[in-house]
């Protein structure tokens, strides 16, 4: 197999990771937002309790699907910092201003009016870094013609990230955060044997996976309208991971209906997978459609094989840290609910 199609692989398997976890943590947020602000006391400090430990590791992934991309198809990552600095930009505030909430409400504790500040600033900010990283995928989705093969953009850096495919991923993205950590909250719920905050989030994961569901259709039909060469991809290679999902997504909310949560998350993480890879299969071999490919765009093989290499090697460490990392820390937290 061809080099680059082992980074396509694994660039694809770090945003779809990214998605999963990052996305439960940037959901603690977002519910935040849509209660606005009003969540008792008792859930507010399981949602904080719960993303606590992991909240800054996750955000590996992030930066490995940049250095990827930097050291892998350094044209393709040039035309987007070029084409959506904007967003991206927006995206980055708000992960440091995420950070600022998070901590800074921690040490205000005691302090109402400070920790109610941090709290919306954490909120907002939990909510508008998916919505801007949404858009930049909607955006490369619907095609941005104005980058030309060397990677320069030519075109309206405010227009190119508010047409209606890239918008409604800014929306979609924010309801798949919330619908995943609904779903999370669900088990971390029911690990502390807490029957009013499991009805309140399977409740939530309920309603949320029904409104995605519907999203889902809506969007099918906005990319067949925006985006025709996108949905020739879907119709052929990609329809598969949409299947999928659609039956991982049933499957998900049938679990929560159940309170089988355990499943339920695993179901809802192949869900937001099979998302992720169908937009890939369906775009392939573009990167940036209609007019950088992966075969233009690529690094020399011999950079693209000593990069294999070298994630092959580095995953045998880091994943069993990160592995480690989640076992002790969600342990902790079970054992601190039981007792």
């Amino acid at each position: 197999m061809a080099p680059e199609f082992i980074i396509c692989g694994i660039l694809l398997v770090t945003i779809t990771l990214y998605a999963i976890l990052g996305g439960a943590d940037f959901g603690a947020g977002v519910w935040e937002f849509n209660t606005a602000l009003k969540a008792s006391k008792k859930e507010r400090e399981q949602l904080y309790r719960a993303i606590g430990p992991v909240w800054e590791a996750n955000h590996v992934w992030l930066i490995f699907a940049i250095v990827l991309m930097f050291s892998a198809f350094p044209i393709a990552l040039a035309a987007i910092s070029r084409a959506l600095w904007l967003p991206l930009l927006l995206a980055l505030l708000g992960i440091f201003a995420r950070g600022i909430g998070f901590a800074f409400r921690k040490y205000a504790a005691g302090a109402v009016r400070q920790q109610a500040l941090f709290g919306a600033v954490f909120a907002f900010a939990s909510t508008s870094t998916p919505f801007f990283f949404g858009a930049c995928a909607g955006a490369i989705a619907a095609g941005i013609p104005s980058v030309t093969e060397r990677g320069q953009f030519t075109g309206d850096h405010l227009a190119i990230w508010l047409r209606p495919l890239a918008i409604f991923c800014a929306f979609y993205a924010v309801g798949l955060c919330s619908y995943i950590s609904a779903i999370f909250m669900c088990r971390e719920s029911e690990a502390e044997d807490d029957p009013e905050l499991i009805t309140k989030w399977r409740n939530r994961a309920l309603i949320m996976g029904v409104v995605l569901g519907v999203f889902s259709g809506l969007g099918l039909v906005l990319v067949a309208k925006e985006a025709p060469d996108l949905w020739t991809g879907f119709r052929s290679s990609g329809m598969p991971f949409v299947l999928a999902s659609s039956v991982a997504g049933v499957l998900s909310m049938g679990l929560v209906w159940k309170s089988r949560f355990a499943p339920a998350v695993a179901a809802a993480a192949v869900t937001v997978a099979t998302v992720i890879l169908g937009w890939g299969a369906a775009q392939y071999p573009k990167l940036i459609p209609p007019n950088l490919t992966i075969e233009a765009t690529k690094a020399p093989d011999a950079i693209l094989w000593a990069m294999t290499i070298a994630i092959a090697g580095g995953a045998v460490v880091l994943i069993p840290s990160l592995g480690w990392l989640f076992f002790l820390f969600k342990r902790q937290d079970v054992e601190r609910g039981s007792s």
